[in-house]
């Protein structure tokens, strides 16, 4: 069979394609069966008329028509995924081009219009679509409720706290009442914190906090970190080593920001490692980015738990002699900060009690450097 038999019956056997030739004028003169299956006019309504019955009424007020006849007369070809119209009056979304045919002097004789009903990936788009959108509505409401919530919880917390100094001041010669006082302002300082940071989370969630970005040393951030985590870090027994290369690494981030993400990440190791252990801060340059890692040998993390552990209240269990501390907010506030910043967080671990590694990464930015010589603190 010859290039030409084949050629022809490829056109009259192809059904998922709808091939279409027009004059130079854009007059239809063959309308091949993959066109009557997919638009359902058949070679005779449609041979010796324009396209404009397939077009839908506000793509011809607007003209794509004659723009797709234009740009294939002067670009070579015209391109689009629209809605068309069956003889049925059922709009089908298609992508498809119209080419320009020319002869050998180059001078345009027709086109050639090729389409495909691709229906189906545009309503799988709208659908993934309205998830997504159903998705961040969900998201924002429950930022809200969390935040009226955070709201709710703090307005108690005054006065509750100035009962137990009252209550401690009047029973400063009762040990029993004393040491329930302890308890009640032990718990106070728990829910005043988790309410900060409840707040600060429903903040970031709804995108109310605002950078104020510096030119930074990370050396003097991860400072003021460790001396914030000292009071924990003590009554632990637990040291931290930083080891950071001798150089002055500079960043543009929020000093204050920064700052509470290195806490968090302190704060978690600490929690989640056993009494005496040791806390580890890396930091190193990878070609333009600052990495800052917090290595723990704790309790580590389940692979199962690896992929969510930065959303809110993902928490993997603390320490046995700490158990069910937190409600695993702080990492979920470490991902959005440091994402502000433009930079990554990853977390990685072997599994339960072989310890954690959390992976902070942001753009350096190298503004000069300091020669200082490299140290392991605690």
């Amino acid at each position: 069979m010859t290039e030409r038999e084949l050629l022809e019956l490829a056109r009259e056997q192809e059904q998922e394609h709808a091939l279409i030739l027009l004059d130079v004028n854009g007059v239809v003169v063959s309308w091949f069966p993959g066109a009557v299956r997919t638009l359902g006019y058949s070679a005779q309504e449609m041979t010796g008329s324009t396209l404009e019955r397939i077009f839908t009424p506000e793509d011809l007020e607007r003209g794509d028509l004659d723009w797709e006849l234009r740009a294939a007369r002067a670009y070579g070809k015209g391109e689009d995924d629209r809605w068309q119209v069956r003889k049925d009056g059922v709009r089908i979304w298609v992508s498809g081009t119209m080419t320009g045919l020319r002869d050998e002097t180059g001078a345009i004789v027709g086109f050639v219009k090729i389409l495909r009903d691709r229906t189906d990936l545009r309503a799988h788009i709208e659908t993934l679509q309205s998830r997504v959108q159903y998705s961040a509505d969900t998201e924002n409401q429950k930022h809200l409720a969390l935040g009226t919530l955070a709201h709710e919880l703090r307005n108690p917390l005054g006065p509750l706290t100035n009962a137990a100094r009252v209550i401690r001041a009047v029973a400063a010669d009762r040990p029993e009442i004393a040491s329930c006082v302890q308890i009640i302002e032990r718990q106070l300082r728990f829910i005043e914190k988790f309410v900060q940071d409840l707040l600060e989370a429903t903040r970031v969630g709804v995108g109310k906090v605002k950078l104020h970005c510096e030119e930074l040393d990370v050396r003097t951030v991860i400072d003021n970190a460790v001396e914030t985590c000292s009071a924990v870090l003590t009554e632990r027994g637990q040291t931290v080593d930083i080891l950071i290369p001798g150089t002055s690494l500079r960043v543009e981030a929020d000093a204050v920001r920064l700052q509470q993400v290195i806490v968090n990440l302190i704060t978690n190791s600490s929690k989640f490692s056993p009494v005496g252990s040791r806390i580890w801060i890396k930091v190193t340059v990878d070609a333009d980015e600052l990495v800052l890692r917090v290595e723990d040998k704790g309790r580590g993390i389940p692979p199962e738990l690896l992929p969510r552990i930065f959303n809110l209240f993902t928490q993997a269990g603390s320490d046995g002699d700490r158990p069910g501390q937190g409600l695993g907010l702080g990492l979920g506030l470490v991902k959005a900060i440091v994402e502000m910043h433009g930079g990554t967080v990853q977390a990685r671990s072997e599994g339960d009690g072989k310890g954690a590694e959390i992976i902070v990464r942001l753009p350096l930015r190298q503004s000069g450097t300091v020669e200082t010589p490299p140290r392991s603190e605690t």
